[in-house]
């Protein structure tokens, strides 16, 4: 019976989860849109660095300004890639470069047929983010580790840019130069900080913000596009929470601590004067984007007073794309390339490393590392999943809970990936507390084996 009711419980948090989960991915019908590109093409002695403007018209992003997407044009005597192995197509969608198949699929964000493209990877200096080699190894300036990246590449001509082919060969415009290759950035690929706080995603899919607690008793916050590249504040009006309770009566929370934020030199940044707060605080961003948006929620917790390696909130510094440079790199968060977790060999030693990976996540759930969290996340997905080929050592009366137990513990592994990025504390614990409930059935299980 306990067991029953533990599952009764699990599947009754997940009816829960579903109507907490971001409306804006279920597919929703839309106009085709409408891409233009224009370049303004800069040499280098070993690259073309190009920052393509790219305008996209439809439903789906219309209010929304449009960004420069940085880009390098490789010359046609040192292409990053070798064409004689060219990575696979995949496919995207032509509104949304973030969307990555590798199936042609409806867009799941705005239902549109996704498009052939090609993802390449490379590596990248940290601070001089101009070069990229294909292996990896030490920037040749400074000296610093390289980071990996992924990157759109296609071909275009070296004299006429506002070409663009999914393969190598001839300029169609001259019939005579090699084409060369073309390496764009891709949205939410770099969601490393700037300033040295802590970096979120709005649930718009499209706005950033890094919170950061530069001095006693001050809260600075910045905004970025998808590319993370640097917003001013815009139309963007908020406030600061230190502190919120229930009303029961109201069936809601109520602000008893709100400061709000202040537009800094030139628009670059919002700031707040909190008064001096005692370590670790908890501050609470409640931004609208927008005149009549929807008011949306990001929870920030800090630790110790934030240490800028950009230097002073006053920089007016670009940074976070290629062809960008920074004073010192930010801590990196991985956004790119492919989990890989071992597996050991007996159940046990899975359950045993599962319940490793659901104790670091509740960790970085209680101390507000929720940009963390998708790694040890992933991994206990990973864990789970390989678990089910040994169901069938289990007694039967186990059997079933354990397999509900890792379909929600999957489900609720990519629930914290998302919220994680968000950065609403709230939404992040609700996950959690499926994730959490489901390792522990799971454990449990090969405990008492």
């Amino acid at each position: 019976m306990m067991q029953l009711n533990l599952v009764t419980a699990l599947l009754g948090s997940a009816v829960a989860a579903v109507a907490a989960f971001p409306t804006n991915l279920a597919p929703e019908i839309s106009e085709p849109g409408i891409v233009e590109s224009q370049a303004a093409v800069k040499v280098s002695p070993r690259y073309h660095v190009a920052y393509s403007a790219f305008g996209v018209s439809g439903p789906a992003q219309a209010n929304l300004p449009q960004p420069v997407i940085p880009s390098i044009i490789r010359s046609a005597d040192d292409p990053l890639v070798d064409e004689g192995n060219l990575p696979p197509f995949s496919f995207t969608c032509p509104m949304h470069p973030e969307i990555h198949e590798t199936h042609n699929t409806p867009c799941p964000i705005c239902n549109m047929n996704l498009v052939e493209t090609r993802r390449a990877e490379a590596w990248t200096c940290p601070i001089h983010s101009v070069i990229l080699e294909s292996e990896d190894g030490v920037c040749p300036i400074g000296g610093r580790p390289l980071m990996p990246i992924r990157l759109e590449l296609s071909w275009t001509c070296s004299e006429h840019p506002e070409v663009s082919s999914s393969e190598p060969g001839i300029c169609p415009l001259d019939g005579e130069q090699k084409l060369v290759q073309r390496l764009n950035s891709l949205p939410h690929e770099d969601h490393s900080p700037k300033h040295g706080g802590t970096f979120f995603m709005a649930p718009d899919n499209w706005h950033h913000l890094e919170g950061t607690h530069p001095d006693p008793g001050r809260f600075v916050l910045y905004l970025y596009d998808n590319y993370s590249q640097p917003m001013d504040t815009g139309t963007a009006t908020g406030r600061a929470v230190l502190r919120e309770t229930y009303n029961v009566s109201l069936d809601s929370m109520v602000e008893d601590v709100a400061y709000p934020l202040t537009i800094g030199p030139e628009g670059r940044f919002f700031e707040a004067d909190i008064g001096e707060q005692e370590l670790p605080t908890t501050v609470t961003a409640k931004i609208r984007f927008e005149p009549g948006a929807d008011e949306e929620r990001f929870d920030f917790i800090f630790n110790s007073i934030t240490d800028d390696p950009a230097g002073s909130t006053f920089s007016t510094q670009r940074s976070g794309g290629l062809g960008a440079t920074q004073a010192t790199p930010p801590p990196a968060a991985a956004t790119t390339g492919t989990l890989l977790v071992n597996i050991p060999e007996e159940p046990t030693e899975i359950a045993t490393e599962l319940a490793i990976r659901n104790a670091t996540v509740q960790n970085l759930v209680r101390n507000g590392g929720f940009t963390e969290i998708w790694i040890p996340a992933l991994e206990a997905k990973d864990l789970a999943l390989a678990l089910t080929p040994h169901l069938d050592g289990l007694t039967p009366d186990k059997q079933l809970p354990v397999r509900l137990a890792v379909k929600e513990l999957v489900r609720a592994a990519w629930l914290l990936d998302w919220h994680g990025d968000l950065g609403n504390r709230q939404r992040v614990e609700a996950a959690y507390a499926i994730f959490g409930q489901a390792a522990e059935i799971i454990t449990a299980a090969y405990d008492r084996q």
